[in-house]
């Protein structure tokens, strides 16, 4: 198996982190703060400070393994090399529903719903639609140009999103945080839960492995970068939020979004700006890094032969074709079901949840099963912080699950059903692949994590025998 699947390393530190805040400013603080606010009241600017908590701590395994095996799909191939193929296949299966029936549609939907507060007469699906296929183009014709025109519009978001903060801090009225919590902890805790969506999308630098200039350095600090900024951004919105508006009459609105507070404190050329340059770009941002990262894990998955390696083939532009064709038609499809934005949120974060476990376990025995390449590794957490790390996120990963799972009501019903099927379809493949090959598939991963350490090895010689010339 080739380690890069002859993708080309064209993506620096900058591209890395436009990535990153594009594809994690989104839904999130555009369309989840209203609805953490709905289960907290004031309190939802804490809210996003304790879901960046777990998320940190998160990252820093992943950092760890892009760090140490800087590779295409890493947040299936890590786990599957490193602790387990079933659970890492079973992971990556769910994170697929939790994109075509949570991440994608929701950021098209929305995007909708704010531009129709200025354009009410546009059709909701049908625009919805149009986004997801313009954004499925734009990346069929391969990963520089969506990279070149993410850094763009992420330049844009950043700058809307901070006029809308400090624009609204003069006009903050404290009162408006009393009660900071008027549904108790536990609905601080669903709150925190839910807003754990709107702080993912920085571990999809691990899917881009074989696309990024000097990895080992580049992957930890992109995530040293992007997360502490997206939290501060995030934190800043949401005071200037709650502290502009009747926080009660505000979430019982049908759709509340940020564009009611933004009302009342900006002018309409900013409101205008604001609207077009922040919500829109923070939806098309996240639409278009989630095209760029989420078939990189099903790639491997293809090529392990667990999915039809036709599946994996890249076209005319270095680009899976099939796997984004399939995401782009099943988001389709989604958009067109309108389950809701709650049942969207809790499906993308519930999918993101599953995945992550496997990773932090593949987190704590990178030392084991690697230990020249974690010794090596310009990242890498030591000692307790080994196991701390990865341990709170496989804790909170597994509490979120469950008050998600609880808060679906019927929808979590055909997740059950469809993380279940997940075993089945692992094991029938599984054996299909070793009646086909002759060859252990368990057997066959741990060779491919042999060449996937070689790899690393010549990258660190090439750079030490470059550094001496």
């Amino acid at each position: 198996m080739s380690g890069d699947f002859g993708l080309k390393r064209v993506l620096g530190l900058g591209d890395l982190v436009a990535i990153e805040i594009g594809t994690t400013v989104g839904a999130g603080i555009f369309s989840l703060t209203a609805l953490g606010a709905r289960f907290t009241g004031p309190s939802v600017p804490l809210a996003f400070a304790a879901a960046a908590v777990p998320i940190m701590f998160s990252m820093m395994a992943f950092a760890m393994l892009g760090s140490a095996l800087p590779t295409v799909g890493g947040t299936y191939r890590y786990p599957s090399r490193l602790f387990s193929p079933l659970w890492a296949t079973v992971g990556v299966w769910c994170y697929a529903i939790g994109l075509v029936f949570g991440g994608l549609p929701m950021y098209a939907t929305e995007c909708v719903h704010y531009l129709q507060e200025v354009w009410p007469w546009l059709p909701g699906k049908l625009s919805a639609i149009a986004l997801l296929t313009f954004f499925y183009v734009v990346n069929v014709f391969g990963i520089g140009i969506a990279a070149s025109a993410q850094a763009l519009m992420v330049v844009v978001l950043l700058a809307a999103l901070l006029l809308f903060g400090f624009m609204g801090l003069p006009s903050v009225h404290a009162a408006n945080f009393i009660p900071p919590f008027p549904q108790g902890l536990g609905g601080f805790v669903l709150a925190s839960c839910i807003l754990t969506f709107a702080l993912q999308g920085s571990n999809s630098v691990v899917e881009l492995g074989a696309e990024i200039k000097r990895p080992s350095r580049n992957i930890p600090l992109s995530l040293l970068i992007s997360i502490p900024v997206v939290t501060v951004l995030y934190v800043l919105v949401a005071v200037s939020a709650v502290g502009n508006i009747d926080i009660y009459q505000w979430t019982k609105l049908e759709n509340a979004n940020l564009m009611q507070p933004a009302q009342a404190f900006l002018s309409r050329p900013w409101f205008l700006f604001f609207l077009l340059g922040g919500a829109m770009l923070a939806f098309t941002t996240t639409l278009n890094g989630t095209f760029m990262w989420a078939t990189k894990s099903l790639m491997v998955v293809a090529k392990d032969g667990i999915m039809p390696s036709v599946l994996a083939r890249t076209g005319k532009y270095g680009t899976p074709v099939l796997f984004l064709t399939i995401l782009w038609a099943c988001s389709v499809l989604a958009v067109l079901i309108d389950a809701g934005i709650k049942t969207f949120a809790s499906y993308a974060t519930i999918g993101g949840m599953v995945i992550f476990i496997p990773v932090m376990v593949a987190a704590m025995l990178l030392p084991r099963r690697a230990p020249e390449i974690y010794q090596a590794a310009p990242f890498r957490l030591r000692g307790v912080m080994l196991y701390i790390a990865p341990g709170i996120g496989i804790i909170t990963s597994g509490f979120m699950l469950l008050i998600l799972l609880v808060d679906l009501g019927r929808w979590a019903l055909p997740f059950l059903v469809w993380f279940l099927l997940g075993f089945v379809f692992y094991e029938g493949r599984k054996r299909s692949y070793e009646k086909k090959t002759g060859e252990s598939f368990s057997a066959m991963l741990q060779k491919d994590l042999a060449m996937m350490v070689a790899e690393t090895k010549n990258m660190i010689q090439n750079k030490e025998t470059k550094g001496k010339e």
